[in-house]
């Protein structure tokens, strides 16, 4: 006596549905190890001495205003002044400081920190000779 399983009986289908259901599991843990490894990898994520530390090996102290709006601009950073009468306003020590004669002011984007957007914002500033003497970046989070 011989058996004849069609595909639709319940052995088949049954295992049909668990190699289906194992499937999709890997394809949304996939999908899932792809978002956060893309989220993780965006550098405004980092740390703000990081990303100082990152702007002084392609900005080193020293180097003309010039050649760093030309840096920031090549980024396509916006800018949001060059104030070549006064320096930055220095809120990471207290009481607050101005560094500086000149400044310039550039945000380097926003990126969502969830539940919160954050914003990355960097001050250089610079000497009486347009030298660069300091930057500071500056984390700031909107709220919903």
């Amino acid at each position: 006596m011989s058996y004849v399983v069609s595909r639709h009986s319940p052995i088949t289908f049954g295992t049909y549905n668990m190699k289906k259901k194992w499937k999709i599991t890997l394809i949304i843990a996939a999908l899932a190890v792809i978002l956060v490894a893309f989220i993780l990898s965006n550098p405004l994520r980092r740390s703000e001495e990081t990303i100082r530390s990152r702007l002084l090996q392609d900005m080193p102290l020293g180097s003309h205003l010039e050649d760093v709006r030309g840096y920031v601009q090549s980024k396509g950073w916006e800018i949001s002044y060059v104030n070549e009468n006064r320096g930055f306003l220095d809120q990471r020590i207290k009481p607050n400081a101005v560094v500086g004669e000149k400044s310039i002011r550039a945000s380097l984007g926003d990126y969502i920190d969830i539940p919160f957007l954050a914003n990355v914002t960097v001050f250089w500033g610079f000497d009486k000779d347009s030298r660069l003497i300091d930057i500071w970046v500056w984390k700031t989070w909107d709220g919903p």
